[in-house]
């Protein structure tokens, strides 16, 4: 569903978190002229992690208290990197990132697959969408459940949330963009391999 967003206070004295990590840990745009914000992020973001996650414990409480109001049947990005239900060990058998990643959602239509299952791409998610794909085709791209829906199945909607969201709300269903292709089905080795990947996917 498609929510409004509100900003949030300028001071944060609690959690002494400056406003502009404060936008980043609720999905707000960083300005371009924001240097010194943009610097943090990167410093946040660096090896594993691990300072984002320390930041995003203290914070997770707050952010999620005014985000499940606002954006019902939603999570901010930082949600998904840390909080989301993980893939099963032994889903990239032998991977540094083996079991530590985001489950995706269930894609329910559409050609192609996700690129790291063919290919060296490190599988990326947005939302629990996947960032690189393999054999986009425009008249039939890949289309998957709503986030709200993910959420539910997973039992991970909060009480207000499944008052407010609707039947509708769970039927809708999002689907990647062109953008998203980085593998084309115009080298003969990535048509060779999609069919294999889509029968693991259940196609």
């Amino acid at each position: 569903m498609a929510h409004a967003r509100r900003r949030t206070p300028e001071i944060r004295p609690k959690l002494e978190i400056k406003q502009g990590i404060w936008d980043y840990l609720n999905d707000e745009p960083i300005p371009d002229d924001d240097s010194e914000t943009k610097f943090a992020i990167i410093m946040l973001e660096a090896g594993d992690g691990e300072h984002l996650r320390e930041l995003w414990t203290r914070a997770r409480a707050e952010v999620l208290g005014a985000w499940l109001k606002d954006h019902p049947g939603t999570r901010p990005a930082v949600w998904w990197r840390f909080d989301a239900p993980r893939q099963l060990l032994g889903t990239h058998d032998g991977a540094f990132y083996d079991g530590k990643l985001p489950q995706p959602r269930k894609q329910l239509s559409g050609a192609g697959c996700d690129a790291s299952l063919i290919s060296a791409y490190m599988p990326s998610y947005e939302s629990g969408l996947p960032t690189s794909w393999a054999g986009f085709e425009e008249g039939d791209p890949p289309v998957f459940e709503a986030e709200c829906e993910c959420l539910r199945r997973n039992n991970l909607l909060v009480a207000h949330e499944l008052r407010v969201l609707t039947a509708a709300d769970y039927e809708q269903t999002e689907a990647l963009s062109a953008d998203c292709e980085v593998l084309s089905t115009s080298e003969k080795w990535v048509r060779e391999r999609i069919p294999t990947a889509r029968k693991a996917m259940g196609f």
